[in-house]
């Protein structure tokens, strides 16, 4: 039997190989886990998967890790003062590192971003680009309720006659 040799047809998933490999159930409880696994996918959105890094995985698995250890320190001190004086210097700790490694990612992915083809784009331009697609927004919505509201006419017909007893009403037939 020959062995398969070269890159797997389809690429695997990031997710998945990071729940194969890295015992997140041996470390968390099921919520902690769910709370994990959710931080990791929001940063995974924020990248390709072709320009995701070994740093990029090791930061992002450990702000997410950070952010759980710091919930599961705050929920053990809930009711213990004391608990909390030790916990909050533990909690600085992790918020300090945190914060370093979402500054390196942040210039990690801003070194891989080429300037040159995003030159010529000043804060005029991306507002102006922002303005027509709200506009474009707005156009279609209030078309989609032009619409709706034709439909209710059509339905209704003669049920929204209004009130001809109404002193700013104009009578548009004699009903007499």
């Amino acid at each position: 039997m020959a062995s398969k040799r070269g890159r797997p047809k389809k690429a695997p998933d990031i997710k998945e190989l990071l729940n194969k490999y890295i015992p997140t159930a041996d470390i968390f409880n099921d919520d902690e886990k769910k709370m994990y696994d959710g931080l990791v996918s929001v940063y995974l959105e924020d990248f390709d998967a072709g320009q995701l890094t070994a740093n990029d995985m090791d930061d992002i698995i450990s702000i997410a890790m950070n952010r759980v250890l710091e919930i599961r320190l705050l929920k053990t001190t809930k009711d213990n003062p004391d608990r909390q004086l030790d916990a909050s210097a533990a909690i600085e700790r992790l918020r300090k590192q945190t914060d370093k490694l979402k500054d390196s990612l942040a210039a990690r992915r801003k070194d891989r971003i080429d300037p040159k083809k995003y030159s010529g784009f000043s804060i005029v331009d991306l507002a102006i680009a922002f303005d027509s697609n709200k506009k474009q927004e707005l156009l279609d919505r209030s078309l989609k309720m032009k619409q709706e509201e034709d439909e209710v006419f059509k339905k209704q017909g003669d049920l929204l006659v209004g009130n001809r007893l109404d002193e700013d009403a104009q009578i548009l037939k004699d009903d007499s």
